[in-house]
């Protein structure tokens, strides 16, 4: 890595070798006076959206040497003077002229408007369908022509590698390099990746990597300049909390055999005698009995001095009790190849190299009768809530960020924009059929899927886990309705899938995987069929994510359709309702039929506020926790 100053478009300003924050920003609110944030109106878009058409049709031709003159001049007056109005409308300009030359399309306005959002250091909400690829486009080469090297972080691999090679050509049209980081890539492949000017990434990769950079010689990244985050409200919200952590192998053959010693005691105990569990959040209790039995167990653990003390012994088995009872094949992880891989709650995908910390990942791999992994000693750790305001600059977007904003503004400094439909949306919603019995939703589930079918109407069945798409898949298959499936055991064939799910006739089950960066296109006929079905079988503790799910219908005034059903005694619905509320609430269903529909809404509602609520007080709790302990450690101190 080159040990030259960087100098970002940020006038008067000037960095290090590694360029970060040391104090994140906090608040958005100090940012209203700037350029940036002027002319947020209509009327100032219409202004600058009419600048960069008419420089559009003044511009050179794409190739001439008056063109790479003008870009050449464009690298010059970015670097010195910023992203304000009248340098962008010229890069948007020979942009839009580089897109249509090179890929054959040119940026709609509300493209361009997201852009300009995003080099204004704001996360732009923007519907799905809207074309996010390339206004993240825009924006990056922009940054990058200006000399500010760019991570553009996508949902998944699979997007990163698609986007990265999609949009190649035109960033080597531009004179500007980039890649698509592979997790499978050694140190040398990813060094090289970060000297690129545009890395297409995931939030995952950077982490670990900025990890690994604080102890290294010889860094892989050039710093934290600049991060556009598609679905930002996925990364910023939803996963902020989740600890990343770098750890290393130890010998440790005495935790092993505390382990498996754990889960035999865990298996001799009866739920409710001794112990009660919390299924909400995945935690065991153990009772006065339970403890006094563990007390009592087997006499040849003694040997180990940890069961002599009260409360580790009583730490292991209830972590032992909770990898029995709490922690679900098919839910929260899938054994494959004798190995114990973590799905991602958020994606459905994989959470490729993530394990469960203090020695849940080995009891549920003992468990399962697969080969305990070693034992992992921490060695750095960082959250998303931590990380990403080290950035010294720091954008995003995604089609949910409103329910957020408020949030999104105090933690990050980051403001909300929101981006206009660039055709009325065409999607029409049902009212949710809530069902007292899962074995009735699935009845009804499938009885809607057969019907559309029937006329060659695609249909999307979002599920909870790949548990639930596995019973789904089966009931298809019994009744000949030939359908894919699109799960973390099948996410390898995640593009034919994609490529096949909005053809006439086409049946997809799917789990998270299809909620965020997924492009569904219609295939010949299905719109005028009415468009693509989405059955939405899944109750998530965002109204976002379930957005997410709707929004792979009707997309770019197509239209669509959504249709939510779901069960009393199923998911999270069981978790989250007392079994008296349920019973009483069940009492509204007639038979087999669903609950009444301003019933069902009104339940959905009202869980989803309180989760929302309960998970923002903690992350805002964490937020406020960091900025106290950066205080307490003085001026200039770093926080890991």
């Amino acid at each position: 890595m080159s040990s030259r100053t960087l100098r970002l478009p940020m006038p008067g300003l000037a960095f290090g070798a590694y360029p970060e924050r040391a104090t994140p920003k906090r608040s958005a609110a100090g940012l209203r006076g700037s350029p940036r944030w002027q002319g947020r109106g209509q009327r100032a878009q219409a202004a600058f959206i009419a600048q960069v058409h008419g420089l559009r049709a003044d511009a050179p031709a794409f190739g001439s040497t008056a063109f790479s003159e003008q870009l050449q001049q464009l690298r010059a007056v970015l670097g010195r003077g910023g992203f304000d109005d009248a340098p962008l409308a010229r890069a948007f300009a020979l942009l839009s002229i580089a897109a249509q030359a090179v890929l054959g399309v040119t940026p709609f306005d509300t493209q361009l408007v997201a852009a300009r959002i995003l080099l204004g250091e704001r996360l732009a909400e923007m519907a799905t369908g809207e074309g996010k690829t390339l206004a993240a486009m825009l924006a990056a080469a922009t940054a990058a022509l200006a000399g500010v090297p760019v991570h553009l972080v996508t949902a998944n691999a699979y997007l990163a590698a698609r986007d990265a090679e999609r949009l190649a050509p035109v960033y080597t049209a531009l004179g500007l390099r980039v890649c698509a980081l592979d997790p499978a890539d050694d140190e040398a492949a990813r060094r090289a990746g970060y000297a690129s000017d545009v890395v297409y990434c995931t939030a995952k990769d950077l982490i670990f990597d900025y990890l690994r950079d604080r102890d290294a010689a010889l860094p892989l990244m050039r710093g934290l300049c600049m991060a556009i985050v598609d679905e930002a409200d996925s990364v910023l919200i939803d996963e902020a909390r989740s600890p990343f952590i770098l750890a290393c192998e130890v010998n440790d053959a005495a935790a092993q055999a505390r382990h498996r010693e754990a889960l035999a005691i865990a298996r001799a105990l009866q739920p409710g005698t001794h112990f009660e569990l919390d299924v909400a959040s995945r935690r065991a209790t153990l009772t006065t009995e339970g403890q006094q039995s563990c007390l009592s167990a087997d006499a040849a653990a003694r040997a180990d001095p940890v069961w002599l003390h009260r409360r580790q012994r009583r730490e292991l088995v209830e972590s032992a009790l909770a990898a029995l009872h709490l922690y679900l094949a098919d839910v929260h992880y899938l054994v494959r190849r004798g190995t114990v891989e973590i799905i991602d709650p958020t994606t459905g995908r994989v959470a490729e190299g993530r394990r469960w910390a203090g020695g849940m990942h080995q009891l549920i791999e003992l468990k399962e009768g697969c080969a305990p992994s070693p034992t992992q000693r921490t060695t750095a750790q960082l959250t998303y809530q931590r990380f990403f305001p080290r950035y010294w600059r720091l954008a995003g977007m995604s089609g949910t960020l409103r329910e957020a904003q408020r949030e999104l503004r105090e933690v990050y400094g980051l403001g909300v924009a929101p981006v206009a439909l660039r055709l009325p949306s065409r999607r029409t919603h049902a009212a949710p059929r809530l069902y007292a019995r899962n074995a009735d939703r699935w009845g009804a589930v499938v009885a809607e899927v057969a019907e559309a079918h029937r006329v060659g109407r695609p249909v999307l069945i979002g599920t909870e886990s790949l548990r639930d798409s596995e019973q789904l898949s089966d009931r298809l298959q019994r009744l000949g309705l030939r359908h894919q499936r699109l799960d973390a055991r099948q996410d390898e064939h995640e593009a034919e899938c994609i490529a096949q799910a909005g053809r006439a006739g086409s049946i997809t089950v799917s789990t998270n995987l299809a909620g965020r960066g997924t492009d569904i296109v219609l295939g010949d006929g299905v719109a005028a069929l009415g468009g693509l079905l989405v059955v939405a079988c899944q109750h998530n503790a965002s109204a976002r994510i379930d957005r997410q799910l709707h929004g792979r219908a009707g997309r770019a005034g197509d239209p669509g359709h959504v249709t939510t059903l779901l069960a009393l005694d199923h998911g999270l619905l069981a978790q989250q309702l007392p079994r008296p509320l349920r019973r009483a609430l069940a009492a509204f269903a007639s038979g087999s039929a669903a609950l009444p529909g301003w019933l069902a809404d009104a339940v959905l509602r009202t869980l989803q506020a309180r989760e929302e609520r309960c998970g923002r007080t903690e992350r805002m709790r964490l937020a406020r926790a960091d900025q106290d302990l950066r205080r307490g450690l003085g001026f200039g101190a770093q926080l890991e």
